[in-house]
């Protein structure tokens, strides 16, 4: 109807109609197009809510299956330079203590859950990673994931390779195992009893062992501790965003 007034108009050369029905025309478009964006624009706020809390039940139960043995990992490399001031005398103390026999006896341990987030996967799938409107936890997503798979990476090349050695296995004299289960959580746990004197005086153990601390803190400071300071800063973006407080210790 309006394009056929304006038709008319121009055959008249009513110019001030065809003026007023041309105003009208672009001033509808826009109004639309306005409206199209303030829909989408709501449409992505309503997705990013629901993306966020998506990516926190993801996270909260990254951390439920990984965080056993991640502390457990990254105790276990102090516990190793420490026996190795014990075995080389850079200390006064002239025996190990439980904590550094056991981090020997799994020296050559490199597994470690570090789960991915389905939110953000399925979010970098539909190429719709823009609706995260904060840089900073865009980004942090992104390097979060980037350190996963370098952990990964690095878990399966040291484990495949022949180089570390089960300790207690190669040297089951100076390495005794007793398994017992641990009160509480009921789960099965190894404790190891550990020859000093016998490891001092064999240089073969002293190589081997040198070689699994080597790799040990490797697969941690290459792999382990990034992704684990990575996935605390997204979480802590994460709670930021949206209000929640889990009690973390200031």
């Amino acid at each position: 109807m309006i394009i056929g007034r304006l038709a008319a108009a121009m055959r008249g050369q009513d110019w001030f109609t065809v003026v007023l029905e041309t105003v009208v025309v672009v001033i509808g478009i826009f109004i639309g197009l306005q409206a199209d964006d303030w829909n989408s624009a709501r449409q992505d706020r309503q997705d990013e809510q629901e993306f966020m809390w998506r990516l926190h039940s993801d996270m909260m139960l990254a951390e439920k299956l990984s965080v056993r043995l991640r502390d457990r990992r990254l105790d276990q490399v102090g516990a190793l330079v420490t026996a190795g001031d014990v075995f080389f005398e850079r200390t006064d103390r002239g025996e190990l203590s439980a904590n550094e026999c056991f981090s020997i006896g799994v020296s050559n341990l490199f597994n470690i859950n570090a789960p991915g987030l389905p939110a953000f996967d399925e979010l970098i799938g539909i190429g719709r990673l823009g609706i995260i409107r904060d840089v900073e936890l865009r980004g942090a997503l992104v390097s979060l994931e980037q350190t996963r798979r370098a952990l990964a990476a690095l878990i399966s090349i040291q484990s495949g390779q022949s180089t570390f050695t089960h300790l207690p296995s190669r040297f089951p004299d100076l390495l005794r195992m007793v398994t017992y289960v641990e009160p509480g959580s009921n789960e099965i746990r190894v404790h190891f009893t550990c020859d000093l004197a016998g490891m001092k005086s064999n240089q073969q153990f002293l190589n081997q062992w040198a070689v699994n601390a080597d790799g040990y803190d490797a697969f941690v400071r290459d792999g382990l501790a990034p992704w684990v300071a990575q996935f605390e800063k997204v979480h802590e973006l994460v709670d930021a965003a949206l209000g929640v407080d889990h009690g973390r210790d200031e």
